[in-house]
């Protein structure tokens, strides 16, 4: 009997060392899979909604709120790549400054991740009348143009625009300026599209925001004085002496004919002898000047002719 029933725990035996085995396996993985969490931080954007008819959202953007997560490492990359956003309702807000407590509940994040810490605690959420008003659009340019040239006027189309926006923001606005047009080294009038540059807060409620802008250039003006051109006489048979011999002259145009003006070649003085008989006469001389220059001043008036019976 004793021989059986020793026999019969030497049977169990192998099971009980199985037994073993497998608790010993299950112990050790235990370690291992308390290793597999993982914490990381993440920014979360804030979604604002429910905000009353009539009111705005006034000063900077409303800050991230960054949360420590805790989980299995498949899990907290797919939630690193697919950022959940907060929603803040508005619904309450009144015009002026609050802090709105984040209730980390409303944080969407995957079943088996726990969030251990936020910040901040609250939001701090600026408040304001939204106001619309009607400015003036003006162009700005940057640059030189060629030389010779200068700008002699801008206009934008359209001229106006519907701006809206917080009331400390739009409120002392008057007018909108576009974006720098870059007029370097250009010599003709042109136009082209371009965006308005608007102040924090404000936007564009009435258009997309594009301007084009005209762009009107001229040839700079100058003005020079041209001594010592001789004064001619024409149409006498007669001999003649022309005193003084010579004026002066203060020329207007634009600078690049002013520049490149040849008195000897571009301008004609000269006074009208026909029908003059022999003796001596008091006249003022014809000057003949290129076109687009006038006449500012001349040195003298009035000169003396004397006019000689003898034909040369």
């Amino acid at each position: 009997m004793m021989m059986n029933r020793q026999k019969h725990r030497a049977s169990y035996f192998p099971l009980m060392l199985l037994g073993a085995l497998l608790f010993w396996l299950l112990c050790s993985l235990e370690p291992a899979q308390s290793l597999s969490v993982n914490e990381i931080d993440i920014l979360i954007p804030v979604d604002p909604y429910k905000l009353p008819q009539g009111l705005t959202l006034a000063g900077p953007a409303l800050k991230e709120i960054e949360i420590r997560v805790k989980g299995p490492p498949e899990v907290l990359e797919d939630l690193r790549r697919n950022v959940p956003r907060y929603p803040l309702d508005l619904s309450a807000v009144a015009v002026g400054v609050e802090s709105i407590a984040v209730d980390p509940d409303l944080i969407p994040i995957p079943v088996g991740v726990q969030i251990t810490r936020v910040n901040p605690a609250y939001l701090r959420v600026s408040v304001d009348h939204l106001i619309k008003k009607k400015v003036a659009v003006k162009v700005v340019v940057s640059g030189d143009p060629a030389g010779s040239y200068s700008i002699n006027g801008t206009l934008a189309k359209p001229a106006t625009m519907l701006i809206c926006g917080p009331e400390t923001a739009v409120g002392s606005v008057d007018e909108v300026f576009t974006k720098p047009v870059d007029v370097t080294g250009r010599s003709e009038n042109f136009k082209k599209e371009i965006a308005v540059d608007l102040a924090e807060g404000v936007e564009i409620c009435s258009s997309s925001g594009i301007v084009l802008a005209e762009i009107y250039l001229a040839a700079k003006v100058a003005t020079k004085r041209f001594a010592g051109i001789w004064v001619q006489g024409k149409n006498t048979p007669y001999a003649f002496s022309i005193s003084p011999p010579t004026l002066t002259l203060e020329i207007k145009g634009p600078l690049n004919i002013i520049n490149n003006l040849q008195p000897s070649k571009d301008i004609d003085v000269y006074v009208e002898l026909e029908n003059l008989k022999p003796g001596v006469y008091v006249r003022r001389a014809a000057i003949s000047l290129p076109v687009k220059t006038t006449l500012v001043n001349v040195e003298p008036e009035l000169f003396t002719v004397k006019i000689i019976g003898d034909i040369p």
